[in-house]
């Protein structure tokens, strides 16, 4: 009977992975062009130094 009350609710962990994923591939869409750009102006900076 536990087995039956497992059922993939909102509340249930599988939302709260799927949203953790959703947040963490919107996180890395946001860091990797920033990183990119940080890293693009640190060899510039470097070069011309």
């Amino acid at each position: 009977m536990a087995h039956r009350s497992h059922r993939h609710r909102p509340e249930g962990p599988c939302h709260f992975s799927l949203m953790s994923l959703s947040a963490a591939r919107r996180l890395m869409l946001a860091v990797v062009p920033l990183a990119a750009l940080w890293l693009a102006v640190a060899w510039v900076l470097g070069g011309a130094g």
